[in-house]
């Protein structure tokens, strides 16, 4: 095991599109891509004599946590060849992968994960959720409240205010990650015909209050019409940002407005969106599917906890069971204890007033699941006092989200 150099980026990539079924000939400047963001010293990759058999890398992102930001190394592009499983590699590259994180002394790990039931037993949680929105063509959005003017940006506009705008929305909503000028580049402003999948290129549009910026939405379109002639077209709704709720009224009731695609889909909103409170027809929202999107698992417990701001003060002995320690499986406990909405968290011995896998410690850390809920399903144990000062600390007004795979 070991990482790659850059003559073997190639062959990195093959084996990735190869694992998960993509066409390499469809992103001809795929490799390109990968060498602007990866850093190589950042690839964890399986050799079975010359053949590269199993890849994974990992992303220097900041993360946003409540009150603040976090180091996170990004986990991401983890393959094994079928031809190889059940022999130990994935542990063997995610033990690189957590020896790396510590080492440069990010205090936590990320990732999206391709399987539901891989990564719990590595120590990672679920973080946060997002709803796939269906909007239904029909008499739509309640009017009535002051909304923002809307305006549609050319590239070169676009690459100046949807940064500074995603930048100034990380700093109010947990679960977004830091994007390079690099990322923005070559993951939101490079438009590649292969995911158009028939729909136009991506269209950005902002929406204003006094002059300054306040959201966006990047989104695509694809038209159609019904047998009698009635317009039938799709508005797929790729990113919707927005800095507060008049701006967020805005980007929605926008995007539902556009003539000729009465049919909005939006495949990654917030469990919060405000989408169906804005309905003058509540059952033309649809909330399709809830699905996991952020995954985290923290490498530096007592790090990771004093980094973000806590809704309540008070003290808490935490007990946490880690299945894939340095040392292998283990439990550690920890003192956090918050003053003034301010945290410190150091070991502590003696009794704890919680117990809980570090999985289920992931999933309460950004505020998107209440520890109540974690221990009504068995997955934290302590007194009935002690799980309802954990709610009352770790809750959060706004919910997490995760607005891009990685």
């Amino acid at each position: 095991m070991r990482a790659i150099d850059d003559d073997e980026v190639d062959r990195f990539r093959a084996n990735l599109m190869g694992v998960f079924g993509y066409d390499p000939e469809a992103d001809p400047h795929g490799s390109e891509r990968f060498r602007a963001l990866v850093d190589l010293r950042r690839t964890y990759c399986a050799f079975d004599g010359a053949d590269l058999v199993a890849t994974a890398a990992a992303f220097e992102l900041g993360l946003s946590v409540p009150g603040g930001l976090v180091a996170m190394g990004g986990l991401t592009m983890v393959t094994v060849r079928p031809t190889h499983r059940r022999r130990g590699i994935l542990r063997a590259l995610i033990a690189r992968h957590l020896d790396d994180v510590r080492g440069r002394g990010e205090p936590v790990s990320g990732l999206w994960a391709s399987e539901g039931s891989i990564y719990g037993r590595f120590g990672y949680g679920v973080a946060a959720e997002s709803d796939v929105l269906a909007i239904a063509p029909r008499p739509g959005f309640a009017h009535g409240r002051p909304v923002d003017e809307v305006a549609q940006l050319d590239d070169a506009e676009a690459a100046d205010v949807l940064p500074r705008v995603y930048a100034a929305a990380l700093r109010v909503r947990p679960g977004m990650f830091t994007r390079s000028a690099a990322w923005w580049r070559h993951r939101r402003f490079a438009d590649r015909p292969d995911v158009r999948n028939g729909r136009s290129p991506r269209t950005h549009v902002v929406c204003r209050r006094g002059g300054e910026a306040t959201g966006y939405v990047v989104l695509r379109q694809k038209l159609a019409f019904e047998p009698g002639g009635m317009a039938a077209g799709t508005l797929d709704v790729e990113e919707l940002v927005a800095l507060d709720g008049t701006a967020e009224a805005t980007l929605w009731r926008y995007v539902h407005e556009v003539d000729l695609f009465p049919k909005v889909a939006c495949w990654n909103a917030p469990v919060d969106a405000l989408a169906p409170w804005l309905a003058s027809d509540r059952r033309s929202i649809t909330r399709a599917r809830r699905a996991d999107t952020l995954w985290l698992r923290l490498c530096d417990v007592g790090a990771a906890l004093a980094a973000r701001a806590y809704a309540a003060d008070g003290a808490l002995r935490l007990e946490v069971v880690d299945p894939f320690g340095a040392n292998g499986p283990g439990a550690s406990t920890v003192a956090l204890v918050v003053e003034g909405g301010v945290a410190r968290c150091e070991p502590a011995t003696g009794a704890a007033d919680l117990s809980l896998e570090l999985s289920a410690l992931g999933s309460v850390y950004l505020g998107g699941v209440a520890p109540s809920v974690l221990a009504r399903a068995g997955l934290i144990r302590g007194a009935a006092a002690a799980v309802a000062r954990a709610d009352r600390m770790f809750a959060w007004p706004v919910a997490p989200w995760c607005a891009e795979v990685f």
